[in-house]
């Protein structure tokens, strides 16, 4: 029995050393009592409630992880073709800009867009509209006109889409489960 109290001393008195030997943050002493203040990250615990919701968010990962990458590229694309506009000074001009590029974004990308499913476009809509803050309705619409815009959007609508989605990591889980994968993604630098 003594032992043990010996050995309960002994640890409050080290303890209590290598407590006040810490400097990171900020102690405050208000009346003999001692708080520390720091900065403590937020973490957000994603619990699922069973294997089929954990299954359906590796399947979610797995197709951000595939269609991120042309979000990314969408919103570069757009920034340079705006930067563009922005030098032309002719109305002429930049509609024979915007139908060059049009041309030439479908003839390079079309065909790998066409491989995907259509979940993964619902998602890469919504991605764009992360990237971008516009909607692709938005984009289309702005640069090749209403009835090119209505005509897309018609398309998307039969294939089970939209163009005019918005992107809500707040109030739809989906958007929230989006914004969770690429955070993490984005800490362990598989994004920039």
């Amino acid at each position: 029995m003594l032992n043990k109290g010996v050995f309960i001393i002994y640890f409050l008195i080290f303890s209590s050393f290598y407590s006040f030997s810490q400097d990171k943050g900020l102690n405050l002493n208000m009346d003999s009592d001692t708080f520390f203040v720091g900065k403590v990250p937020e973490v957000k615990v994603f619990a699922f409630k069973n294997k089929v919701e954990r299954r359906q968010y590796l399947i979610l990962k797995r197709r951000v992880f595939k269609v991120y990458p042309y979000a990314l590229l969408a919103k570069d694309k757009l920034l340079a073709i705006e930067s563009a506009l922005d030098t032309i000074p002719k109305k002429r001009k930049k509609k024979k800009y915007v139908k060059y590029m049009t041309k030439w974004v479908k003839e390079s990308y079309s065909d790998k867009l066409k491989k995907l499913t259509k979940s993964e476009g619902r998602i890469l809509v919504k991605l764009i509209y992360r990237e971008t803050n516009l909607t692709s309705y938005q984009i289309v619409r702005s640069y090749r006109g209403r009835f090119n815009a209505f005509f897309w959007q018609s398309m998307a609508k039969i294939w089970d889409n939209n163009l005019k989605t918005k992107y809500d990591p707040i109030n739809v889980r989906e958007d929230e489960l989006i914004e969770h994968i690429l955070l993490k993604a984005k800490s362990e630098g598989r994004f920039r």
